[in-house]
């Protein structure tokens, strides 16, 4: 702990990292990606395809 930090925020920000895991793991790894992974030349969802850097 620390005496600057906000707990709420915290608290907050663990309860956002735990919704997004259970979305992935729900519905799989490229269902919450930044929004730059729908540009044209996207990487992340390539590589979320990848096992070890090797085509399944």
């Amino acid at each position: 702990m620390n005496l600057f930090e906000d707990i709420d925020q915290r608290e907050r920000a663990y309860a956002l990292a735990k919704t997004i895991d259970d979305i992935r793991l729900r519905y799989g790894k490229n269902s919450v990606l930044r929004a730059s992974s729908h540009l044209p030349h996207p990487t992340a969802r390539y590589r979320n395809s990848l096992m070890g850097g090797h085509k399944v």
